[in-house]
Formats: structure tokens, C-alpha cells, sequence
């Protein structure tokens, strides 16, 4: 009997330290796991960091030439502007399309990992940030050359719409690219209306111009998530198309959305705090 019990005892105790075993092995891989994704977003982040040259060119390539909103100082603009007289219609633009495959390479690839899972949209947002979401009209301009029609470029030089169409021809060739890079920017535009990091007026634009986008491109999330990864995936391509509306307007059937009379309190206050701000000064 006391036989029977010391085996059933020493069973018991091996079925514990088995256990025990078995879950510090799930704590170590989810811990290695979020090891990898730390590691992978200092990666991009100084990867990001190390390329902010060719962003300005972009921003640059995708404004308006005289525009007022640029990202490199206006010692970088004017050789731009040198730089773009060159253009010759018989060989590429060196500069430009250097500039194109660096940042979209970037930015697909950031958004692959997002769309295969390896990354989180809160673990991505913060590589980017604002200032990026606040310049990627001329980044859409390029990705999407109709989108272009909302603003005027008739004031740039020839040369100057000619390097433009020279990158908006490359994406259209690379239409991967493009597709992932549009991709991300919705995400991250998403993200930001969540935590409310945008002014009042520009999320409100954003939301106005997705009545007519956000279908369609809540539809390519889903399509690319399903093209990157089959079936097994298809709950995050549910939960990322989902996630882009909350860029848009609130409603019955989008309890996540812009609340429209929220946004405009935070617009009052905006603007309040700009008043006194003035009044100080």
C-alpha cells in the first residue's frame, strides 16, 4: 500500500514539475518573442532616422516646388531645385528614384510586418509618428497620382512635374509597394485619430475624404492580409480592416469611430488655447 502511494505520489509530483517545465518554456518563448519585436522596432526606427534625407525628398518631389510646408531646410530646397533642373527626359533621375525605393522600401516593409502580425499598429506608430502622418499628403500624391486633382501644380516647373511623374511611374511598376505603403498610412492615420494626436480639422478632413475611400481601402487591408498570408490569418484581417474606422465618422455600426460633437469641443479648445497663446505673446 505505502508502494502503491509512493508511486502514485512520485507520478503526481513528475505530472507537476512537467507542468511547471511546460510553462516556463511558454514564458521564455513569449519573452524571446517580445525580445525580437523590441529589437525589430529599434531596427526601423534608426533605419527611419538614417533615411530622413531621402523623406524630404519626397516631401519635396510630391508638393508643390514653392510650397511652404517642407521638411528640409531651405539650403537642401534650393539645391532640390538645382538638382531638379537637371532633369533630362533620355536617363533616370538618379536622386528621385534613389529616394522613392529607400523610403517605400522602408514603409512596405514595415507594412508586411504589420499585416503578417510580427508588429502591432501601437508598436508601429511611434517609429512615424505625427510628423510623418502631417507630410504624407505629398507621399499620396505619389502612391495615388488621381489624388493629386485636389491640389494645384500648375505653379511648378516642367522639369519638376517631370521628376514627380518619373516616381509615380516607378510605383505604378512596383504596385506592391505602392499597395502596402497606402496601407500603412491608413493604419497609422487610424492610430492617430485613436489616441487624438491630430489637430481637430485635420482628422475631420480625413473622415470626410473616407466616406467616399474608407470602403475601398478597408478592402485592400483585407485583400493583402489574405495575400500574404492565406486563411490563417483571416482574424487579423478582419481586426485591421475593422481598425481603419476609426479614422472615420462615427456611427451605429462604428461604435470605435470620430465622435463628430467631440470633435468639435476639441477644436474649440484648440483654438482657445491658440487664442491666449497669441494674447501672451
Amino acid at each position: 500500500m505505502i508502494s502503491i502511494l509512493s508511486d502514485s505520489a512520485l507520478t503526481a509530483i513528475a505530472t507537476i514539475l512537467l507542468v511547471l517545465v511546460g510553462l516556463a518554456q511558454v514564458f521564455i518563448l513569449i519573452s524571446q518573442k517580445r525580445q525580437t519585436r523590441i529589437a525589430l522596432i529599434a531596427e526601423y526606427r534608426q533605419l527611419w532616422n538614417d533615411n530622413k534625407k531621402h523623406w524630404g525628398n519626397i516631401v519635396y518631389i510630391g508638393r508643390s516646388s514653392n510650397e511652404y510646408y517642407q521638411v528640409v531646410n531651405k539650403k537642401r530646397l534650393n539645391k532640390l531645385k538645382e538638382k531638379t533642373l537637371e532633369y533630362n527626359l533620355y536617363e533616370p533621375t538618379i536622386w528621385a528614384r534613389e529616394s522613392v525605393q529607400k523610403i517605400c522600401g522602408i514603409l512596405a516593409e514595415v507594412s508586411t510586418r504589420l499585416l503578417q502580425g510580427h508588429l502591432t499598429i501601437s508598436e508601429t506608430y511611434p517609429i512615424f509618428g505625427t510628423e510623418f502622418l502631417r507630410q504624407s499628403r505629398a507621399l499620396r500624391q505619389l502612391l495615388e497620382p488621381n489624388y493629386q486633382h485636389y491640389f494645384s501644380h500648375e505653379s511648378d516647373s516642367k522639369n519638376h512635374n517631370s521628376v514627380r511623374k518619373e516616381v509615380q511611374d516607378w510605383l505604378i511598376y512596383h504596385d506592391g509597394v505602392r499597395r502596402r505603403c497606402l496601407i500603412l498610412i491608413d493604419l497609422l492615420w487610424a492610430e492617430a485619430c485613436r489616441l487624438e494626436d491630430l489637430p481637430s480639422f485635420e482628422m475631420q478632413s480625413a473622415a470626410d475624404a473616407k466616406k467616399i475611400s474608407g470602403k475601398n481601402n478597408r478592402k485592400r487591408v483585407f485583400q493583402e492580409v489574405f495575400r500574404l498570408n492565406g486563411l490563417k490569418r483571416i482574424y487579423l484581417a478582419f481586426r485591421l480592416s475593422r481598425f481603419l474606422r476609426r479614422a472615420e465618422y462615427y456611427s451605429f455600426f462604428n461604435e470605435t469611430g470620430i465622435n463628430k460633437f467631440r470633435l468639435k469641443k476639441n477644436d474649440e479648445n484648440w483654438t482657445d488655447r491658440l487664442f491666449r497663446k497669441k494674447n501672451n505673446d
